[in-house]
């Protein structure tokens, strides 16, 4: 919308009026032209207010936006059937002899497990030396891992550069010659251990069990090697009896990783059931969510007493209808008693009750009671597809008051930006007239300051004919 000014102005004529015509002084332009146009620019503090306070309610809107996303993210991790309650959990009765984790899918359940003895790493181990720099012949060191084929690592001698020259001995020390085999990845890992017989050069295979036992088929001269052959774990689960090569075993009950840290005297109990922890973890998130979006609202709506009746101050979203509206939605959305559940029908009977103030709270003893006792009862409250049910209820409210289009908060923050950019509209247009009238009244009020810069002389011009300035006395 276009701003027309008029270029008249009851301060710049004041100002006029209290000129003497007939000193000489003129009039001081550049004052008169801005009081005009401080009076032609009044309405641009209105647009400017204007904006500050939609910028408030913007902020507000969208603090409140992110709240309410948050409530449908916290509910989807109860709802989502690969959410919360998709969470299994594995324990077990004795945690220094095994751990035990299940996995997504593992079918709740008790198991018994003994465990006879733990899967070990093969090795095999070199004479003592006297130390790790010891000298020891450069050469062929073949060796196995249990029925495989043999595999050859060539120990390089060490070697020296002199003047540009490399010169490569035919021996090396029993530290360089652990260095070099661990440089080559092949399924050995050396290391140096001394004891009273002196330094001994140990090969351990890197995977345990049987199978991967290392064997030592020919060495460097000053070596001799003794074979420590690995052993896979034997233990019996539900009765059956399983050997395993690794103390980490995935097969052995579908969906749970058992992990053996030591032998067992009498069996061992493995607990297979829901994360309740997980759960419960869950609940308290969107209770919490729900319970920030409420105060906000609350405190949006609540008229705090000022030093008059006049000065009382309330949130700036007080009149905001989309605000109102998410208040009354939120509120009744939990509130909803579902149709389709015999044992649990409303969140106060899972133990969530809602406050006067309309904020939640969990009674983890309760909820955790109906976890135990009607655990499919209480994963149907939050999933259920039926129309007559909480969940179903609860997710319709949730993706309306989602909505990246409909949403009263986008519809409401849309208008917003639209009378900010309104405003700024106005305040544009109204500054490039201002441009134009400033240019306009300075011309005029120039010529004006000049002519009556003329009048004294005029004037004596004047006088001087009708004879007032003669020096007669008479």
């Amino acid at each position: 919308m276009s701003t027309s000014i008029s270029s008249t102005s009851t301060t710049g004529t004041q100002l006029i009026a209290g000129t003497s015509y007939t000193n000489g002084t003129g009039i001081d332009v550049t004052s008169t032209v801005d009081a005009i146009l401080a009076d032609k620019k009044v309405p641009e503090s209105g647009w400017k207010s204007d904006q500050a306070n939609i910028t408030v309610q913007q902020a507000a809107l969208t603090r409140l936006q992110g709240e309410v996303g948050t409530i449908e993210t916290s509910f989807q991790a109860l709802n989502d059937m690969s959410g919360a309650f998709s969470g299994v959990n594995a324990t077990s009765s004795n945690t220094t002899a095994m751990t035990a984790t299940a996995m997504t899918g593992a079918v709740s359940g008790t198991h018994t497990i003994t465990i006879g003895n733990l899967a070990t790493t093969g090795v095999s181990y070199s004479n003592g030396v006297t130390s790790a720099s010891s000298t020891i012949t450069a050469g062929a060191l073949v060796f196995k891992r249990g029925t495989g084929t043999a595999q050859t690592i060539n120990i390089p001698g060490d070697s020296t550069t002199v003047g540009g020259v490399t010169t490569t001995a035919t021996t090396t020390t029993l530290a360089a010659a652990a260095a070099y085999i661990n440089k080559q990845n092949a399924g050995i890992t050396a290391s140096i251990i001394t004891d009273s017989a002196g330094a001994r050069l140990a090969l351990s295979s890197t995977a345990s069990g049987a199978a991967a036992s290392v064997s030592v088929q020919t060495a460097p001269t000053e070596l001799t090697f003794n074979d420590v052959a690995g052993v896979d774990a034997n233990l019996t689960v539900d009765g059956v009896p399983v050997t395993s090569s690794s103390n980490k075993l995935s097969t052995a009950v579908s969906g749970v990783t058992l992990n053996l840290v030591g032998t067992s005297g009498s069996e061992i109990t493995v607990s297979v059931g829901p994360d309740t922890a997980k759960i419960t973890a869950a609940v308290k998130s969107l209770v919490t969510a729900f319970n920030e979006a409420i105060k906000d609202l609350n405190t949006q709506f609540q008229v705090i007493g000022g030093a008059t009746n006049t000065s009382n101050t309330a949130g700036v979203l007080e009149t905001d209808p989309a605000a109102r509206s998410i208040q009354q939605s939120l509120l009744s959305s939990i509130s909803v008693v579902s149709g389709d559940n015999a044992t649990f029908r409303t969140l106060g009977s899972l133990g969530i009750s809602m406050a006067n103030d309309g904020t939640l709270s969990l009674d983890t003893t309760k909820f955790a009671s109906a976890l135990d006792s009607n655990y499919s009862d209480v994963q149907s409250f939050f999933q259920s597809t039926d129309t007559a049910s909480f969940a179903s209820s609860f997710s319709t409210t949730m993706s309306q008051l989602t909505d990246s289009t409909d949403s009263s908060i986008v519809l409401d923050l849309t208008s917003l930006k639209n009378s900010y950019t309104a405003d700024q509209k106005n305040i544009d247009d109204l500054e490039a007239n201002l441009v134009n009238l400033r240019a306009s009244l300075v011309s005029k009020y120039s010529a004006l300051d000049a002519l009556l810069k003329t009048f004294p002389s005029t004037l004596d011009q004047i006088n001087t004919q009708l004879g007032y300035n003669t020096k007669s006395t008479s």
